[in-house]
């Protein structure tokens, strides 16, 4: 099991040397600590976990996590179950168990997690910003799985202006299963967004000492106010789409038409030819013109003449249109 020690002092996030057991100093003397823990193994991370006395459903679900969305107060502590979408591709969630308890906040990764790694290099650099509460890391974490989607949302809403697009200059251009791919896609950025809300709002809502006073917890209700805001974009995309697929719907049905159309066009010019050449390929006596040296010509001139009729009524009454 992997363990990183971030500490928190005058402003600054200080990385320590890595503890391999509860550091043995009082953390309400030296500040306010974030343990980022890699890795984990259930019998290390018990026994890393027990000094923070945490609630044992509250350590049940840190040693097994649910996998589902959800936070978990009581008394003092509080543990959060965040999702995050750290593949576009991929339709499985990872998620990421926060503890906090007093002034102590543990993750614990589910695995590798590049963007968190990037958080921490930015939040312990020499220009990195200002922080004075523990909350303000949490939130920057936080913040920081909540903004994976945004990429993916704005390639959502691209593609679907450019399927749009292609619907109406070329319908036929335009799959089915591409739709159905990016409707899948974004109906799983509805589903985590609404999961990142409930956890986010979850949070605000609880107890734990860390987040009680008033300028701590709106970190957590610019989060939420985010995470609302971010909502109602992917419902519009979504409500974009559904409108989408109406219109493919509709140009597929009217692809069909105009080919039934041409059907029936055809059959009306090739159905009086049909009737003339079946009266006069009847092997019986008395058929007119059978005698006549241009008989047969005669016969075509006025099947073409038929059909030549027929072709203009349909083009001028715009049956090709």
């Amino acid at each position: 099991m992997k363990i990183k020690w971030y500490l928190l002092t005058a402003g600054t996030l200080q990385e320590q040397p890595d503890p391999t057991t509860w550091p043995m100093a009082d953390l309400r003397q030296m500040g306010e600590s974030w343990f980022d823990i890699q890795e984990a193994v259930p019998d290390e991370l018990q026994s890393f976990l027990t000094p923070l006395n945490l609630h044992p459903l509250l350590l049940d679900r840190a040693l097994a996590p649910a996998n589902a969305p959800g936070v978990v107060s009581h008394d003092r502590a509080a543990l959060l179950e965040f999702p995050a979408a750290l593949d576009r591709a991929a339709r499985d969630r990872a998620y990421l168990t926060l503890v906090v308890q007093g002034p102590v906040l543990v993750t614990i990764r589910p695995g590798p997690m590049p963007a968190l790694d990037d958080l921490v290099h930015h939040l312990v650099a020499e220009k990195a910003p200002d922080l004075r509460h523990l909350p303000q890391i949490l939130y920057e974490i936080l913040d920081c799985l909540a903004d994976l989607h945004a990429g993916a949302e704005i390639e959502a809403r691209d593609q679907i202006r450019r399927l749009a697009k292609m619907l109406t200059e070329n319908p036929g251009a335009v799959s089915a299963s591409e739709l159905a791919n990016l409707s899948g896609r974004i109906e799983g950025l509805v589903s985590l967004l609404e999961d990142q809300l409930y956890c986010i709002t979850g949070l605000t809502a609880s107890d734990a000492e860390a987040l009680k006073e008033p300028h701590r917890r709106a970190y957590l209700q610019d989060l939420q106010s985010e995470a609302e805001i971010a909502q109602r974009g992917i419902y519009r995309l979504e409500s974009r789409m559904k409108d989408l697929y109406d219109y493919y719907q509709m140009a597929g049905s009217d692809r069909v038409e105009k080919r039934l159309r041409i059907l029936t066009i055809i059959s009306a010019i090739s159905l009086p030819l049909a009737l003339v050449t079946g009266i006069f390929g009847m092997n019986v006596g008395g058929l007119p013109a059978t005698t006549f040296r241009h008989g047969f010509a005669v016969v075509m001139g006025v099947m073409a003449v038929i059909a030549a009729a027929e072709l203009w009524y349909f083009i001028r009454h715009r049956w090709f249109d």
